[in-house]
């Protein structure tokens, strides 16, 4: 009798890591690319919810690749994420009931709230204003086709 492979899904989590750090620096050089803020949100709610401790150590070892590459401060998104998770989506659940709807602001959350978030930051910490472009409502309206097929 055969074993099969003890741990497959920390094999597919480096695997994914790798491509993420790969992809992630191509949609810089590409703006066309999304970064995937919000469909790590979606995952981060999804960890969360399911208490998938696994799972949430690779969204927020993928969130800290991406505040890395995009120069935010360490720890913020994971920081605004819980505080999202915890105060915030709540009320939503409780007055929408339309799933699609729901994802939907997420990824609205994930982008436009950060954005105002580590604006909030920049703001107390006197450092220099990040700007939000037009890429933003395309990365927006991809992500949001692409947690609707998850």
């Amino acid at each position: 009798m055969q074993r099969s492979i003890t741990y497959p899904f920390y094999i597919k989590a480096g695997m994914l890591f790798i491509i993420y750090l790969i992809y992630e620096s191509l949609s810089n050089i590409y703006l066309s690319l999304p970064p995937l803020f919000g469909v790590l949100f979606f995952y981060f709610i999804r960890s969360l919810d399911k208490q998938d401790i696994s799972l949430l150590l690779l969204v927020v070892a993928l969130l800290l690749v991406y505040e890395a590459d995009k120069g935010y401060l360490f720890l913020s998104s994971l920081v605004y994420f819980s505080f999202v998770y915890k105060f915030v989506l709540p009320r939503l659940e409780q007055s929408i009931e339309c799933k699609r709807c729901l994802h939907f602001i997420y990824i609205l959350l994930a982008y436009i709230g950060f954005w105002l978030f580590s604006l909030l930051l920049q703001q107390v910490l006197w450092f220099e204003f990040s700007t939000i472009d037009w890429h933003v409502v395309w990365y927006i309206f991809f992500e949001f086709l692409l947690v609707g097929l998850l």
